[in-house]
């Protein structure tokens, strides 16, 4: 027999609340009951209450504190008394906090509170919550080992529904059945374990991570208007979670064939527009651009898809890239453990740069391609210098078409914060440039003197001549 004070809906174990103004507010439901022998006992009132402790030292933040409606408890009679409660909370940024409920009841005869038993929730956190989606890298499928430990900090919405302290794998199908998103081989280590470290060293916040990446999922499963269900399964989590700051994206290696990658920009540029919508805010998108796919044979399709992830973060507002080149592969295309986490740790950079004031941490990103005096003179944004790490292999890295074809990259120099690149021959009519677009590449690294970020891949950008 239930007695004492129940919570019902509003708080579970390790969740971590989206934080806002300081704050994060949840409504607490439940019932209430009081034993018979209480009753007889002489107890005048009854009144749920709550409190707000600190799990680290014991101390109080909030203190008890009566709920905010109640039914039943007011003038207690005969042998059982019940009813609900709600308690409007206010949890401020932090934790891992202890909420404690317990049952006050006031003595008729003495005035004296006698504190019967509530259900407590455990380990809450009050910081920043963020979506996992796309596909496979996403979803965490390296291979291989690397030192990526659990992190009281750092929760994770399951599968499952539940929420639970964060480690790999982070997309699992436990429990998870109906779960659209739920995968169908074994996951490994996920990029967002590492991020969500090194996001709560940046701010001294708990992290919230919410699963909805799934292996091998195409465009058009997040876009509304084609497939979708990704995208509405996506939107449930995050009704789900309570909100949420920010949606990490990785994802386009499905997409990269003649057919997918014409639609993948309007599809790409929708889901973002819907989500906004339906959240009713401009929620921030941080995206990784495509690694290596060893055995992708579609290079067109591939250049291509890494350029709408270019020029996506520059004409979509709120919207981020990373590159993910240089990072070593477990097979033949997924990251390997040691490369999702050093892209972990730097996309938390990036996200605590763009969303809290840290510092910025961008890539390069070609601005400008212009003929000049027998050179081609690159410009770029989110530069304070370049230096070249591989430079033997610099000049492969870059494709030169004019209306005479093919035009060899015979050398490659820097010049502050430009590169100079010397073709074979004078560039003839309209020409444009790429690089790293290659399935295989780049195979060199021209990198930022400051944050060592590796150059963005791009393709068919036009030389001005």
């Amino acid at each position: 027999m239930f007695y004492g004070v129940e919570i019902q809906s509003g708080l579970r174990d390790w969740q971590v609340l989206q934080r806002k103004n300081g704050q994060a507010k949840v409504t607490l439901k439940g019932r209430w009951q009081l034993e018979k022998g209480a009753v007889r006992a002489g107890v005048r009132s009854a009144t749920p209450v709550w409190r707000l402790v600190n799990e680290m030292d014991q101390s109080g933040i909030i203190p008890w504190t009566p709920c905010d409606r109640q039914t039943g408890g007011d003038v207690l009679t005969g042998d059982e008394v019940k009813g609900a409660w709600e308690a409007d909370v206010a949890l401020p940024q932090g934790g891992s906090y202890r909420l404690e409920t317990s049952l006050d009841a006031v003595s008729k005869e003495s005035g004296d509170h006698w504190m019967f038993h509530g259900d407590i929730r455990v380990h809450i956190g009050v910081g920043d919550v963020f979506c996992m989606a796309g596909q496979s890298n996403a979803a965490g499928y390296a291979k291989g080992w690397a030192f990526d430990p659990p992190d009281v900090r750092v929760h994770l919405q399951r599968n499952s529904g539940k929420w639970d302290m964060a480690a790999h794998p982070m997309n699992d199908a436990t429990d998870a059945a109906d779960c659209v998103n739920a995968p169908m081989s074994v996951t490994g280590t996920s990029p967002f374990l590492s991020f969500g470290r090194r996001y709560a060293d940046e701010t001294g916040l708990p992290v919230g991570l919410v699963q909805a990446a799934q292996g091998g999922s195409p465009m058009a499963r997040w876009d509304n208007a084609r497939n979708g269900d990704l995208y509405r399964n996506m939107i449930e989590k995050i009704q789900a979670a309570g909100g949420v700051r920010a949606i990490l994206w990785y994802q386009g290696c499905a997409d990269a064939d003649r057919e997918n990658a014409a639609q993948y920009e309007e599809s790409f540029v929708r889901m973002v527009q819907d989500t906004r919508k339906e959240l009713g805010w401009e929620i921030p998108f941080f995206t990784m651009q495509l690694n290596r796919y060893e055995t992708q044979p579609d290079a067109a399709s591939w250049g291509k898809i890494k350029e709408i992830q270019r020029r996506s973060a520059l004409t979509l507002e709120k919207v981020w890239l990373l590159p993910t080149a240089g990072l070593p592969l477990s097979d033949e295309i997924h990251n390997s453990a040691a490369g999702n986490v050093t892209l972990g740790q730097m996309l938390a950079r990036q996200v605590h740069g763009a969303l809290n004031g840290g510092l910025p941490f961008e890539a390069p990103d070609i601005k400008t391609a212009r003929w000049e005096n027998g050179v081609i003179r690159l410009s770029f944004r989110n530069v304070s210098g370049l230096t070249r790490l591989r430079p033997l292999h610099d000049a492969a890295d870059f494709r030169l078409t004019d209306e005479q074809g093919e035009n060899a990259i015979q050398n490659v120099s820097v010049q502050e914060k430009d590169l100079l690149l010397v073709p074979a021959r004078p560039v003839r009519g309209i020409a444009h440039l790429s690089y790293g677009a290659h399935p295989q590449g780049p195979e060199g690294a021209i990198v930022d003197q400051q944050t060592y970020l590796p150059i963005i891949s791009f393709d068919h950008v036009e030389v001005c001549l």
